[in-house]
């Protein structure tokens, strides 16, 4: 306390105080420029609600509306969507079955072939387990979030497995369903929480309620209650406590309709500019009465304006540099995607394998994370756990084996910058014994268990034919080299080299 505040404090220890808490207060705001209360910060919205109350209030439904305008509309958002899923799903999640019983495990490879593999998985006929992947990631991408829904079928259904999924909108989600019940139940945004804050079932309108004009009264749709243990409601969870997804294009969407706005504004700077036209007067006293009087123009014209004779020339606009604005904006938006701009916009100027790769690096940690943290743990284990219960109903002889088995997936990896660099490098690791080869497999985007039986029926094929190649590392070298010791005489069965004879 200074000198002032102790005379203040004589004659009103009360200002005094003020004085002093007031000091303290501008003390730590000085310590954090974050919790200016000035000019500089009048621009920062400090609400402190959840992540759900944020988005809600129609927010959510909004965002998703003008996210979807821009996948319809705006070049680089759909290029940004399809960079996002052929990284995080490519041409799929692949399955692998590991069980006790390698008959069971036999069993298992057929039933994922004839109903996963196929469009017998889908309630809708049209993909397969892959593209429901796509669908799904697709659909959070552009709304937030997506719902994929069970639907147990008759055994005598005639598919390999008596169950079908839908891949949802979040739209189907029934918000007009809210409330707090006496036993705790409560229902928030068509979803309904036990006493305990567990979903326990979700209400959903059977048909799309955008479908017509109208809504659900005008369609007359009536939500459903479908517990919880048949939806799988997949969202990427930012914040703690988020019950909700929002669109990916959230902090991108003024930034991506301000460039489409400039590009419109510039393209019709360039029309207006290349309109260059000469203005002839005449002497003609006509004007914009007669009926040949000029009411447009086009590049290259000499106008006949009417009155004294006299040609003038037009000025028109030039043509701004929009590039460096562009690639500042497009790198923002980018970055708010979590991919690189060179992925999005296809740009590669000044692109050098060390750069590319650092690039990679950064978006490759993005794409593991939400294949890892998202659309494995949320979407695929739960339907894994789908699979397995509806092959133990069509196999009941083997119903405990089947239980006991496990399901792992191998998501595909990011393509190689430079495969002639990057090949022989993992090839290194596994000989130094730094990684292992179905590690590298695997890191690769490949299941190891069915590279494995490829190289074996493989190999079992071409001895059959007496058949050498240079890729088969027991006969030739990597110098080029046959190995002279091996008799290609004998059969895989009972082969033998001349050294063991």
């Amino acid at each position: 306390m200074n000198l002032i505040d102790r005379a203040i404090a004589t004659f009103s220890p009360k200002a005094a105080l003020s004085r002093v808490q007031a000091r303290h207060q501008l003390n730590v705001l000085m310590n954090y420029d974050a919790a200016t209360t000035g000019r500089r910060g009048a621009s920062w919205s400090r609400s402190r609600s959840d992540a759900d109350s944020a988005a809600g209030f129609g927010r959510r439904d909004r965002m998703a509306a003008v996210s979807h305008d821009m996948i319809r509309n705006t070049p680089f958002a759909i290029s940004g969507k399809r960079v996002i899923t052929s990284s995080v799903v490519g041409d799929g999640i692949i399955p692998r079955i590991k069980c006790s019983d390698d008959e069971v495990q036999k069993r298992g490879l057929r039933m994922i072939e004839r109903h996963l593999d196929t469009t017998d998985i889908d309630a809708n006929g049209r993909q397969n387990l892959y593209g429901l992947q796509e669908l799904a990631l697709g659909t959070v991408i552009d709304a937030g979030e997506a719902l994929i829904v069970r639907h147990d079928l008759p055994r005598a259904s005639g598919f390999a497995l008596p169950f079908q999924i839908q891949v949802m909108e979040p739209d189907h989600l029934d918000d007009t369903r809210d409330g707090v019940f006496g036993d705790g139940t409560e229902i928030r945004d068509g979803i309904e929480y036990d006493a305990n804050g567990v979903r326990s079932h979700y209400w959903i309108y059977p048909r799309h309620p955008g479908a017509v004009a109208g809504g659900p009264v005008r369609l007359g749709l009536q939500s459903m209650r479908v517990p919880a243990s048949n939806v799988i409601h997949l969202y990427r969870q930012d914040r703690a406590g988020q019950m909700r997804g929002v669109t990916w294009f959230a902090p991108v969407t003024v930034k991506l309709q301000d460039l489409a706005d400039t590009e419109d504004a510039q393209l019709m700077r360039q029309k207006i500019a290349a309109c260059f036209a000469g203005f002839r007067k005449n002497g003609d006293e006509r004007g914009p009465g007669d009926p040949e009087f000029p009411t447009s123009i086009s590049p290259g014209a000499i106008v006949d304006t009417y009155g004294s004779e006299e040609i003038e020339f037009s000025d028109p606009p030039t043509v701004g540099d929009l590039d460096p604005m562009t690639k500042l904006i497009l790198r923002a938006v980018a970055a708010g995607l979590g991919i690189t701009y060179e992925a999005m916009t296809g740009d590669l100027t000044g692109v050098n394998f060390t750069s590319g790769r650092m690039g990679r690096m950064t978006m490759k940690s993005n794409v593991t994370g939400w294949q890892w943290k998202m659309m494995i743990p949320i979407m695929m284990q739960p339907l894994a756990g789908w699979f397995k219960d509806a092959w133990a109903q069509v196999d009941l002889a083997h119903s405990v084996e089947i239980r006991n088995c496990t399901m792992t997936w191998t998501p595909p990896a990011l393509p190689l910058v430079d495969p002639t660099r990057e090949i022989p490098m993992l090839a290194k690791k596994v000989r130094a014994g730094f990684a292992s080869r179905p590690g590298v497999i695997r890191e690769l985007g490949e299941d190891p268990e069915r590279i494995t039986q490829d190289i074996i029926d493989d190999a079992a094929e071409v001895d059959q034919s007496h058949l050498v190649f240079d890729s088969d590392a027991r006969r030739v070298s990597a110098s080029g080299s046959v190995n002279a010791t091996v008799d290609f005489s004998e059969t895989p069965e009972n082969r033998t080299t001349k050294d063991e004879e």
